[in-house]
């Protein structure tokens, strides 16, 4: 009879200790049912910081030819659309009023000195007669004047026969800087003018190649004050070229300097930037998308962006379920920037924290300061590295 009740008893025992074992399970201490979440474990990754700029190209040098006396153009000595280097000749003016010039100034020299040649000889014969008390003081010094003129008339001839001959010159126009120069604005037998505002040509070095980019000034201040603060800056060249049909210059650029000055109608900041352009692929006058590396996040926090909220102070949270599946309600975060669904944290969660990202209406009451567990659906999610770079990628295009 007693076996029989212990039989009887046996199976409300067993279903009593299932019972007690799914509370632990599923359901918290007063009987209801946790609330069921997902997290995103959080992992350190390297962050690298770009941005994608509109970019204008201009050559490295630019020479206006321009003639520097007036005349007929004779000839043009190089060929349109074409590189020249820096001394060639270019046109030929007519030389043949500016040879005379020069002759006549070479004959106004050798005058002058053989008029102060004669003054010379004149103020020698005039020594030895004021020895002899033969002519007057007065005589020999204005002979020594005529001397002083002679030699100043040597000099004013000396410099209209350098003038004559740089002018002369000058009915050569020459490259001042190796480049490549285009159509030329004139043909034989125009008339051109000394310092005309049109000029006959221009010459534009192309290697290297300069690439303008234009940034607003506010943010581009916010990058100066985070350099070595939030990211290591990059170093060497940290700027990728990208053309308009999407395809990519194969070679790298670097900065070459920022400018200081903030342009008052757009409110922007131009950053130039230098390229190797040897095969000539790119040209003065392009737009292009220059990608610019600022510099590298190590062990940066990126958390999936629903899973940071913000509360009415404006400060952002985030819940995070602790090992034991207690729930904490994390505030004053600090997230620098966005990507690609994530948000890259700065301060409040660290490496190996499981942030929930979903059923977070079903924990408004941690909020009040209730405590709380959930229970993890699944297994947790991760960003890897290799996703990240290419978030980042994708973010440029």
């Amino acid at each position: 009879m007693r076996f029989n009740k212990l039989l009887l008893a046996l199976p409300v025992a067993c279903a009593g200790l299932l019972l007690l074992t799914s509370c632990d399970n599923g359901k918290s201490q007063d009987g209801n049912q946790l609330p069921k979440v997902t997290v995103f474990k959080v992992q350190p990754l390297n962050y690298t910081l770009k941005i994608s700029l509109p970019g204008r190209v201009v050559a490295s040098q630019i020479a206006e030819i321009r003639p520097q006396v007036s005349g007929i153009v004779l000839k043009r000595e190089f060929d349109e659309s074409s590189n020249v280097k820096a001394g060639q000749s270019l046109y030929q003016i007519d030389p043949a009023i500016y040879q005379a010039n020069y002759d006549s100034a070479v004959a106004s020299v050798a005058s002058a000195k053989a008029n102060a040649n004669i003054a010379q000889l004149t103020l020698k014969r005039y020594a030895g007669l004021l020895n002899t008390k033969s002519i007057s003081q007065q005589d020999y010094d204005k002979a020594a004047a005529d001397v002083k003129q002679a030699e100043a008339a040597v000099l004013v001839a000396q410099a209209a026969e350098h003038t004559a001959k740089v002018n002369l010159d000058y009915t050569k126009v020459y490259s001042p800087i190796d480049g490549y120069i285009g159509k030329s604005s004139v043909t034989e037998g125009a008339l051109v003018s000394a310092g005309q505002p049109t000029p006959l040509a221009l010459v534009q070095q192309l290697d290297p190649i300069y690439v303008d980019m234009t940034e607003a000034a506010t943010r581009y201040n916010k990058y100066l004050q985070d350099e070595n603060v939030i990211y290591e800056p990059a170093k060497g060249n940290n700027v990728e070229l990208f053309f308009n049909d999407g395809s990519k210059y194969a070679l790298p650029g670097n900065i070459k300097f920022s400018d200081m000055t903030v342009n008052e109608t757009t409110g922007t900041v131009t950053l130039r930037s230098q390229f190797a352009n040897n095969e000539g692929k790119i040209l003065p006058g392009m737009f292009v998308k220059p990608q610019v590396t600022l510099g590298y996040i190590k062990n940066a926090i990126l958390v999936p962006q629903q899973g940071i909220t913000s509360n009415r102070q404006g400060q952002y949270t985030a819940k995070i379920l602790k090992p034991d599946n207690t729930i904490e309600y994390r505030q004053n975060i600090e997230v620098y920037t966005g990507i690609g669904g994530y948000w890259v944290v700065t301060k409040g969660i660290d490496v190996g924290e499981q942030v929930i990202v979903t059923g977070l209406l079903n924990l408004t009451a941690v909020e009040m300061g209730k405590p709380m567990k959930g229970q993890i659906v699944g297994d947790p999610t991760i960003l890897t590295q290799g996703q990240l770079d290419s978030i980042i990628q994708k973010s440029m295009k």
